[in-house]
């Protein structure tokens, strides 16, 4: 019996090798391949009963169950069926007693497997899975198959089963379930081996068919001595050599750079220290490149190699060179404009100098004039007075009045017209200084409390208006971010100019208020005055010396709402007004987003 076992194995075992070797070696149709492994293993099974274990003529037993079981759970249904029939016929054909169980011995277990093969089909088994969870798998499936085969033996004719099974046993349930998974582990591994060779060739064949087929240039290079050791037919085109001719040079005979530099930055890049190259890369029929190349180690049968992409980079280096040209030529024109507007700003410097200096003229050298005219013509006054040359001036109405007039000069109202124009003169010289000051003094924002502002100015300004009658509204919790003096000036203005159009009104109405519709105060000025008409205004509105009322009515230089024009501006705000005539006026201003210094 055990030497039937070990015939049995040896079987087995040489019957696995020849069917790897035919699996790895053979080309074909899955069908084709499924036919020949049937054909194979159900001659192994025969090769089994020929050498068995047997007990009368007729009734013997042997590792056929081993057999057709690996082919069902490898080869599937077609495999199996080929291998039972073959099986099956020579088992009918030798006859005997045992011919039933020993038909069931090869039918059950050809089910049995083909149902493991289902399974395994529908799920598959981790290829990195462990080898003892396999085995057992394996092992579990074995014993199945051959307590299948043990039951087959209730068939025996006579009750004979009772003396056959208890013999049965020990090789079908512990050394035939062993035998059974370490051949399906040969087989595994045959699948794994199988399955990793044609994915490598399908891998070789899908970077080769990308190699070749690929618009880019590619090179494939020995760091050692620089050999190029393959180039795509892009590479060809590029370069202008044929294949033979590039595979035969070196890197270094088309690297403008020495031999030494060359071998430097393959050792870079063999290094992994740089991937990125600039080079220009000679060709055969054309002036050198600029290129850029992406160069990495790949490993090709146990041979490190440098794998590198080749981009024609020349337009983008004329592009540098054009943009670089283009950068120092702007560079040299923002210099040049910078000289200018530095020389234009000490031009502006010496102006406004000068433009002080006029200014400081007009303040002192031409009011010492304006005062000796006032003061010497109240002299005057006070003489001709003394000595009876003046007297009151005759009635207008009074007959020959006209003819007095002309006769006998009113010195005294000639006296007062010259006052008169002396300080409005006077007043014209303040509002421009006023005017220039606002423009050019240094600025000094700060928080102020400008409903205290408003309120101081409106009870200075209202207290020289004598026996006028005012109704003033400040608005309070009123704070700003300006310069104090010359928010003080923009005030006095705005307010001066709302009593001085409320003249005529039985109570003045003026208000000071603010609107907070975003991160910036609007602040207003607001009186019943005469008003006046905004569109014919126009641009002229804040324009220095533009009146809008006549000068018997409103007295005034025309230069009061542009020097609010001025402040505004100094502090980055802006300045608006609406108004109707007859219906007084509103100035709006804000002094925009000064920082606080």
């Amino acid at each position: 019996m055990l030497t039937a076992l070990f015939q049995n194995i040896t079987i087995l075992i040489s019957i696995s090798v020849l069917y790897h070797f035919i699996s790895r070696s053979l080309k074909g149709t899955p069908w084709a391949v499924s036919v020949l492994n049937g054909v194979l293993l159900g001659v192994t099974a025969i090769l089994t009963m020929l050498t068995p274990f047997e007990i009368e003529k007729g009734l013997f037993y042997d590792a056929r169950s081993v057999v057709i079981g690996i082919a069902g759970f490898f080869g599937g249904p077609l495999t199996a069926g080929i291998a039972a029939a073959i099986a099956l016929a020579y088992r009918i054909l030798r006859g005997g007693a045992g011919v039933v169980p020993g038909s069931l011995s090869i039918v059950f277990p050809a089910i049995l497997s083909i149902i493991a093969w289902q399974a395994r089909q529908r799920y598959p088994a981790n290829p990195q899975g462990r080898k003892p969870h396999i085995m057992l798998e394996t092992w579990f499936l074995g014993l199945i198959i051959h307590a299948s085969v043990v039951l087959a033996q209730l068939a025996l004719p006579g009750g004979r089963w009772h003396q056959i099974i208890p013999l049965m046993l020990f090789p079908f349930l512990v050394v035939f379930p062993l035998v059974f998974s370490l051949i399906c582990l040969l087989f595994l591994d045959n699948e794994r081996i199988t399955k990793a060779a044609l994915d490598l060739a399908e891998s070789e064949a899908r970077y080769r068919s990308l190699f070749e087929n690929h618009h880019t240039v590619m090179l494939i290079i020995d760091p050692s001595t620089g050999r190029i050791i393959d180039a795509n037919p892009a590479a060809v085109e590029f370069y202008g050599w044929d294949r033979a001719t590039l595979t035969s040079m070196r890197i270094q005979d088309i690297n403008t750079l020495s031999p030494e530099e060359v071998e430097a930055e393959m050792a870079r890049a063999r290094m992994r220290d740089k991937n990125v190259f600039y080079f220009k890369h000679r060709r055969a029929n054309a002036d050198p490149v600029d290129v850029e190349v992406f160069s990495g180690p790949i490993t090709i049968k146990s041979k490190e190699l440098l794998y590198s992409i080749v981009h024609d980079n020349s337009l983008r280096v004329r592009a540098e060179r054009e943009l670089q040209a283009l950068t120092q030529s702007l560079e040299q024109q923002v210099l040049d404009r910078t000289v200018l507007l530095e020389a234009q700003s000490r031009r502006l410097q010496e102006l406004n100098k000068e433009y002080e200096a006029f200014a400081y003229s007009v303040s002192h050298d031409l009011r010492a004039p304006l005062r000796a005219i006032a003061g010497f013509s109240a002299i005057l006054g006070e003489s001709l007075q003394a000595q009876g040359i003046l007297k009151p001036a005759p009635d207008q109405k009074s007959a020959g009045s006209e003819a007095n007039t002309l006769q006998t000069p009113d010195f005294g109202h000639l006296l007062d017209r010259i006052q008169s124009n002396v300080s409005r003169m006077q007043q014209l010289i303040d509002d421009m200084l006023m005017l220039s000051r606002a423009g050019t003094r240094k600025m000094n924002p700060q928080p102020i409390d400008f409903t205290q502002m408003a309120r101081e100015i409106l009870g200075e300004l209202a207290e020289q208006q004598g026996n006028r009658h005012f109704e003033c509204t400040v608005q309070d919790g009123m704070t700003a971010i300006a310069d104090p003096d010359l928010a003080r000036i923009l005030l006095v203005n705005l307010i001066s100019n709302a009593i001085k159009f409320t003249k005529d009104r039985d109570i003045a109405h003026i208000e000071v208020g603010a609107e907070q519709n975003s991160d910036v105060p609007r602040f207003f000025v607001r009186d019943n005055g005469v008003g006046f008409d905004v569109a014919a205004a126009g641009d002229r509105l804040f324009a220095p010396f533009q009146r809008f009322h006549s000068e018997a009515s409103f007295e005034g230089t025309g230069i009061g709402l542009s020097i609010v024009k001025r402040v505004v501006a100094r502090h980055n705000g802006r300045v608006s007004a609406e108004s109707v005539p007859g219906q007084g006026a509103t100035f709006y201003f804000d002094f925009g987003e000064v920082k606080q210094t």
